[in-house]
C-alpha cells in the first residue's frame, strides 16, 4: 500500500461529538450518512481495496480532516452529501469499522443493531 495516514489532531469538543455518533450508531441511527449513501457503499464490493490507492487515500484523509473542524451534524451531512461518491463511500466503510470497534470496546451488552 502506497498511501500512509497522517495523524489527524482534534479537539475535545470533536471527541465528543465523535464519541455522539458512534453512540447513536450503536442505536441504528447513523447521523452523518443516508440510507442510500449506505446503500451504496456497500454494493461496491472494492470500496476498501481503493484504499491501497494512494490518491484514493489522500482524498478520504482530507475529507475527515474537513468533516472533524465541522462542528454541527447538519452541516457535516452536508459536507459529505458533496463530497465524490467514491470519497463518501471510503468513509462510510470507515465509519462502520470505527462502529464496528466501538461496540466491541466499552463491554457494556449492546442490543443487536441491523445496519
Amino acid at each position: 500500500m502506497d498511501f500512509k495516514v497522517e495523524k489527524v489532531e482534534v479537539d475535545d469538543q470533536a471527541l465528543e461529538a465523535f464519541d455522539q455518533i458512534m453512540h447513536c450508531g450503536s442505536r441504528g441511527v447513523h447521523l452523518l450518512f443516508s440510507h442510500d449513501q449506505i446503500r451504496r457503499a456497500f454494493v461496491r464490493r472494492d470500496a476498501m481495496l481503493a484504499l491501497e490507492d494512494a490518491e484514493s487515500g489522500m482524498h478520504l484523509q482530507e475529507a475527515i480532516e474537513n468533516l472533524v473542524t465541522i462542528e454541527h451534524v447538519d452541516e457535516q451531512q452536508e459536507f459529505i452529501d458533496a463530497l465524490d461518491p467514491e470519497v463518501c463511500d471510503l468513509l462510510v466503510h470507515l465509519y462502520f469499522g470505527f462502529l464496528d470497534r466501538y461496540l466491541n470496546s466499552d463491554g457494556e451488552e449492546v442490543p443487536e443493531v441491523l445496519h
